[in-house]
């Protein structure tokens, strides 16, 4: 099998092991495996993790998505997805997942970028959505605030929203955020809730 016609035929900036099964259905697999270590050693595939590989040389908007394949399932969120939405004034390059169940390495450094997965007991409030060259799995803005709120820890004080300087809250909708904030069922998420609206009303910011 070429290298050409293997990235012709693969055809996405990055796969799975499970995805090339499907593919190459009539490949032997320890073929298929011999070939990805080769081209690995030779520098043109990147192994992220354990049967997730990306081409070495692909350029474009294809980052985000790269989450949802390492550890699946899961969603972008946290300060990552508060950064895209604009909602706070820090540029954020670390691309933070939600998962169910967290892996036992938490954090992955590669050569396209930093990617870490938390933990969140209620797997609610994303989305799919085109960013860039690939469908990404996305919080919605209000999932995203309450995901970070909850990896956070501590207690989500009125003062502690403003060290925050959230930009951009008038699409935000307090319905949607106290109905995700239920399926937390935890009194600290919805203090931090109550201490938001507090926070945000002052700043004349919240929609």
């Amino acid at each position: 099998m070429k290298f050409e016609f293997f990235e012709k035929d693969v055809g996405v900036p990055y796969f799975s092991s499970g995805f090339l099964r499907q593919l190459f259905p009539d490949v032997d697999r320890s073929y298929l495996a011999l070939q990805l270590v080769r081209w690995c050693a030779a520098g043109r595939l990147v192994c992220l993790r354990r049967g997730v590989y990306a081409f070495a040389d692909r350029k474009g908007d294809f980052l985000p998505g790269l989450g949802n394949v390492m550890v699946g399932p899961s969603y972008l969120s946290g300060h990552w997805a508060l950064g895209h939405y604009g909602m706070i004034p820090e540029a954020v390059w670390e691309f933070t997942s939600a998962c169910l169940v967290a892996p036992r390495r938490r954090v992955w450094e590669t050569p396209f970028g930093r990617f870490s997965f938390r933990q969140v007991k209620f797997f609610r409030g994303f989305e799919r959505v085109e960013l860039g060259e690939m469908p990404v799995l996305l919080a919605v803005a209000e999932k995203a605030l309450l995901d970070a709120w909850y990896w956070a820890g501590g207690e989500w004080t009125v003062e502690r929203h403003r060290e925050m300087r959230y930009e951009n809250l008038e699409h935000l909708n307090e319905g949607c955020l106290k109905e995700l904030c239920a399926g937390f069922e935890s009194p600290r998420l919805d203090r931090a809730v109550e201490s938001f609206f507090v926070a945000s009303m002052e700043g004349g910011r919240l929609g």
